[in-house]
């Protein structure tokens, strides 16, 4: 049950087809009547079903004052973004019951005078005067009724006009003083209703287009080969010069010839010492005399 302006937003984004509808709000500082456990949460109900929806909640009497506020010819979306003191005061947390229904077929004007019969004949509650926001002199019309509740229907201008932004916040801006009396240590219920938005629907300028053949004979297709060279899709070649393209003398390359030096110098020294041995050609030959046979003993 409690659902903001900011999830009704959300939920029209999904119901932006349905034209005729218009949203529904009831918030209050009493809590939820058990008879009202059971009702519908859809963001899409007709005009009977929320009537009965409301009529549940207003069945309790739980209230001092009840404020019904009817606003002709406006949409959620409208009233998602120009709304601001509507969204404080249903997201106050004084606030212990909300029940909001993004889109509502049927909802009319009269809807909020049948609303005030049946909380004047179901609760005993009295017509208010209200003027200039004056929720204190409603008040003690209450006191002056012996105590009963009151009620207090506040009627606005339908929005009209292409700047619907700024009627929408002008209408909620009037409702300020009201809206800023209601945390303020009464029980209080409000309805907010409101009609569909009579603001023409934006024209399409998408032109169907329909296909009709010009052919008037039986057309005779061959198959063609295609003989028109393929454009290349790929990448375009390099065409910069060979030593601007690649770095070919990079600090690896200096390392290996330099390291490659470093190994040939040493093997330049191992040939060239073993070059340098010097042995004569009978250092091998084997000893036959006198001086090997002693050796020999």
């Amino acid at each position: 049950m409690r659902l903001s302006l900011v999830a009704l937003a959300a939920a029209a984004v999904s119901v932006q087809a349905f034209k005729d509808t218009s949203p529904f709000i009831l918030f209050s500082n009493s809590p939820l009547p058990s008879s009202f456990q059971d009702v519908s949460t859809g963001q899409l109900q007709s005009k009977t079903q929320v009537l009965s929806s409301a009529k549940k909640f207003l069945d309790g009497c739980q209230s001092q004052i009840y404020y019904i506020i009817s606003q002709p010819s406006i949409s959620l979306s409208d009233l998602s973004t120009s709304a601001p003191h509507l969204k404080s005061a249903l997201s106050n947390p004084g606030v212990q019951s909300r029940f909001s229904v993004g889109e509502v077929v049927g909802l009319n004007a009269s809807d909020a005078d049948e609303i005030e019969a049946y909380i004047q004949s179901r609760c005993g509650a009295k017509k208010a005067d209200y003027s200039g926001g004056d929720v204190k002199a409603a008040l003690g019309q209450r006191t002056g009724t012996g105590g009963s509740s009151v009620v207090v229907k506040v009627k606005q201008a339908a929005i009209e006009g292409e700047d619907r932004a700024e009627g929408v916040a002008d209408a909620d801006s009037a409702l300020y003083p009201l809206l800023s009396e209601l945390p303020k240590g009464y029980k209080y219920t409000l309805i907010y209703i409101t009609t569909p938005s009579t603001a023409p629907a934006v024209p399409d300028h998408t032109e169907l287009v329909r296909y009709e053949s010009s052919f008037d004979e039986v057309l005779h297709m061959d198959l063609k080969r295609n003989l028109q060279a393929r454009k290349d899709d790929g990448p375009t070649p390099d065409q910069r010069p060979l030593f601007e393209k690649y770095q070919f003398f990079n600090p690896g390359l200096f390392m290996g010839l330099l390291v490659a030096l470093l190994l040939l110098s040493i093997l330049g020294v191992g040939f060239s010492a073993l070059g340098s041995l010097q042995v004569s050609y009978g250092a091998f030959d084997k000893e036959m005399g006198p001086a090997a046979q002693k050796k020999q003993q």
